[in-house]
């Protein structure tokens, strides 16, 4: 979650001078084995970074002067830096370390910092973490506790909440800039004490983590009864598909950060209320269905007066999310509408994008069956999916042959919205350039007839409003000869393009020949 948080937001936030990537592990270097720190699968993430960023290896064996056994530069966009810099240095350092490190990593680095410094943390509890960081910092050294509700699967912060717990030696000026800044991003910031934090997350975290991991258990040992797994997600209701789904969120996500929640002091003591739930329910189910009926308006009753309305609303925006895909693609089927679609390896959500473009030639419970007709040259698309798209492939002697590819829905990563797909389109196809010179009154904005024609004329991926030297002449009297150069849509007809502009800027009044 550091590296997450370094990625994501402090390398976005300006007049961030450095970032440093600080762990135990060995540093990544270029051509080195995997299994260095950051590993390959940030390096195009992080390549596309503006922010200055380094890489440390710590050592907390070693003695104070040898804290730093290791440092590089990591790979940004930016100018790298060229040594690494004292500790001393720092204005903010944020601990992501297991609860059990806390300790050793708050003692070996946190005294090191500077009055007017600022630590925060990013740990599941608040009393071990605020606790490890209150004992270590120097006097002036502000200290704020923060828990980001998410893991690092999530692609921003746009609606995710991060937990705040100010201490007694919160910087007031700090505490508020960050709040703000996070908000900015899209967080969504809740204040709370650190015993409140810690009571709920029992539930908020262990339990439900608790409760996935034995609905997993139940179902990897279910194949004796001829249960199939695989067999199940084709027959899935929603909410079997929901708690399946969250069921392999825990199982694909990090054990030791698991193991860690369920370590906490009292989670004994809930999942022992999860269980003794468990076998009261059991024991009223194995009676008539009166009794059954009676046991689950009980647990009904159990809420009433309570505010479930918020958690009711979530439910049947996750039910429809559970279909929303299904749902764009079929339009997609019925529309014929260009379909552009990004798949990957859902465990692995840091290797890029693969990029499918055609159109959808069906679509069923398990994928999506997609006609291609593309290819890549020079770092450009082109593409065929209609017959105008197919006759501009010839005119450029580009003849594509069409390839149907079925897509998993659980590898599907994202559909391009209509929007989207234009802005795809004008990023990646290898338009066809034309002018159009034009004679028109000096008072004529040629610069927003430009845009008008952006906007209406959907083979249009850009125009731009030149002057040309040699019609300086034409302004002694009154005229100007205007140059329009447009990008068309490599996938579109350049000359029928071109005819419609000419048609649409005569309507303007003005003299208009094309070349």
């Amino acid at each position: 979650m550091g590296l997450w948080l370094a990625k994501r937001l402090f390398a976005r936030v300006p007049g961030v001078e450095r970032i440093t990537l600080a762990d135990v592990k060995a540093i990544a270097r270029r051509g080195a084995a995997e299994g260095g720190f950051p590993g390959p699968q940030h390096t195009a993430e992080l390549a596309s970074l503006d922010a200055p960023m380094d890489a440390l290896r710590l050592d907390y064996t070693s003695a104070d002067d040898g804290l730093v056994a290791d440092w590089a530069a990591a790979p940004t966009s930016a100018t790298a830096p060229s040594e690494p810099l004292p500790l001393e240095a720092y204005r903010f350092v944020v601990v992501g370390v297991p609860e059990e490190a806390m300790e050793t990593a708050c003692a070996a680095v946190l005294p090191r910092l500077r009055p007017g410094a600022h630590v925060i943390d990013i740990c599941s509890t608040k009393s071990i973490a605020l606790a490890a960081m209150l004992r270590h910092v120097p006097e002036g050294v502000s200290v704020l506790g923060t828990h980001p509700l998410f893991g690092p699967a999530v692609p921003d912060l746009v609606g995710q909440v991060m937990v705040m717990t100010p201490t007694e030696r919160t910087d007031p000026a700090f505490y508020a800039w960050y709040r703000d800044l996070v908000r900015s991003f899209g967080a969504v910031v809740e204040e709370v004490g650190a015993e409140a934090h810690d009571l709920h997350m029992l539930f908020i975290q262990t339990l439900a983590h608790f409760a996935y991991l034995v609905f997993g258990r139940t179902l990897a040992q279910a194949a004796p009864l001829g249960f199939s797994l695989e067999e199940s997600f084709k027959l899935s209701t929603p909410p079997y598909g929901i708690l399946a789904a969250f069921t392999a969120r825990i199982i694909g996500g990090n054990p030791r950060l698991y193991a860690q929640v369920q370590a906490q002091p009292d989670a004994a003591k809930v999942r022992a209320l999860f269980l003794q739930a468990a076998r009261e329910l059991a024991d009223q189910f194995a009676g008539g269905p009166a009794q059954v009926q009676a046991a689950i308006q009980e647990v009904i009753d159990s809420y009433r007066g309570s505010d479930v309305a918020q958690a009711y609303a979530n439910s049947r925006a996750l039910v429809d999310s559970v279909q929303q895909s299904y749902r764009e693609l079929y339009r997609r089927k019925q529309s014929g509408q260009l379909t552009v679609l990004l798949s990957g390896d859902p465990l692995n959500p840091g290797e890029p994008s693969v990029t499918h473009v055609g159109l959808v030639a069906d679509v069923d419970g398990q994928g999506v069956e997609l006609v291609e007709r593309a290819a890549q040259a020079g770092g450009r698309w082109f593409i065929a999916y209609d017959a105008e798209s197919e006759a501009a492939m010839r005119r450029v002697g580009r003849a594509l042959r069409p390839t149907t590819s079925r897509i998993l829905r659980h590898n599907i990563r994202r559909v391009l919205s209509p929007e989207e797909t234009v802005e795809w389109r004008r990023a990646n196809l290898q338009h066809h350039q034309r002018d159009v010179s034009l004679v028109a009154d000096q008072g004529v904005d040629v610069g927003y007839l430009c845009q008008v024609l952006e906007k209406v004329n959907p083979s249009v991926a850009s125009a731009e409003a030149l002057e040309p030297a040699e019609g300086a002449w034409l302004r002694r009297y009154g005229l100007g000869n205007r140059l329009i150069r447009l990008a068309i849509f490599g996938d579109r007809d350049p000359e029928a393009c071109l005819a419609e502009v000419v048609k649409s800027l005569r309507l303007f009044g003005v003299r208009v020949g094309g070349r």
